[in-house]
């Protein structure tokens, strides 16, 4: 009978003692870049544009001149060239239909000068009868560095929204009249 309420006492005991979780606070993310558009477009329509190369190059309108899968397998290594000459090696380290989301890093051997690090993600979700896009990123590297090439992924993200908004124009063309 003394063991049993020792038992119960040590147990009793320990269940009053706090215990605390060992994963720490999540943080929210301070987006270097953030860049929203809604379009005139189903969002399985946008997610089959941003999975599918030649109309991911038509969607950049003009900036994206060729895209390249160096390989296939997760992540998906892909070479980007741009109209002003440039080019860029990135990896798509995750891409969930389910959720409509890409997140992307830039290849270690291509960052520019200064900087440390470059990712950016993709969110597209369906919002009334329009589709919303957002791309944000993160830079880590020098001041100038950074500023340099936040504002080309802004530049790039531009010619997207621009082009999926394009996309979404019907040309009706007009009636010849006598």
């Amino acid at each position: 009978m003394k063991k049993i309420i020792l038992s119960l006492m040590l147990l009793i005991s320990f269940s009053t003692v706090k215990t605390y979780a060992q994963m720490g606070a999540a943080q929210k993310v301070s987006w270097d870049l953030d860049k929203s558009v809604d379009i005139n477009m189903e969002a399985d329509q946008v997610w089959e544009i941003f999975t599918n190369i030649d109309l991911l190059k038509k969607a950049s309108n003009g900036y994206v001149t060729e895209i390249m899968v160096v390989d296939a397998n997760m992540p998906v290594s892909r070479k980007i060239a741009f109209a002003n000459g440039g080019s860029r090696l990135e990896n798509i380290t995750q891409q969930e239909a389910h959720n409509k989301l890409i997140a992307i890093d830039f290849a270690d051997s291509n960052l520019p000068k200064g900087i440390k690090s470059a990712q950016y993600a993709i969110f597209i979700k369906a919002k009334d009868n329009k589709t919303n896009v957002t791309w944000r990123g993160l830079v880590k590297g020098d001041t100038e560095a950074k500023k340099a090439l936040v504002a080309q992924l802004m530049a790039e993200f531009d010619s997207y929204a621009s082009g999926l908004d394009q996309m979404t124009k019907k040309v009706i063309p007009a009636a010849k009249l006598n």
